[in-house]
């Protein structure tokens, strides 16, 4: 079976402050690569500051308007949604920015991490 087939996306649904982006995060730390997409410019740091203390500096990248840390083995990538990259073939995607699709524009911003990562192991949306 390709990667592609095995491919799926999961809706993980649920009020403010039930534990998503934590999910999100231990999720992600269960496959070799990911990249997470996060509504918050700070949010997105304090994830980044969480999963350096879990697995090092040198393995995690944090991409947003403001702040670009990039180191040369990036395996884990933290991101504002509107700053995530393409083509990085990662292994898991989470975006957890759902409430954003009102916004006007935002459709298409959440929608291309998800089919730019055709190859990826699992693509996860967080509500």
């Amino acid at each position: 079976m390709s990667m592609a087939a095995q491919s799926r996306t999961l809706a993980v649904l649920g009020p403010t402050n039930t534990g998503k982006t934590h999910f999100a995060i231990e999720r992600m730390l269960g496959y070799r690569t990911g990249v997470i997409g996060l509504p918050l410019r700070l949010l997105a740091r304090e994830v980044y500051d969480r999963i350096v203390a879990a697995r090092g500096p040198s393995v995690v990248a944090l991409v947003t308007g403001e702040e670009r840390i990039v180191p040369e083995r990036a395996q884990y990538w933290v991101c504002t949604v509107e700053a995530m990259p393409e083509g990085l073939g990662a292994d898991f995607v989470a975006i957890d920015e759902i409430p954003a699709l009102r916004r006007p524009g935002a459709r298409a911003c959440l929608y291309r991490p998800l089919v730019a990562r055709p190859g990826a192991a699992r693509d996860a949306v967080f509500g």
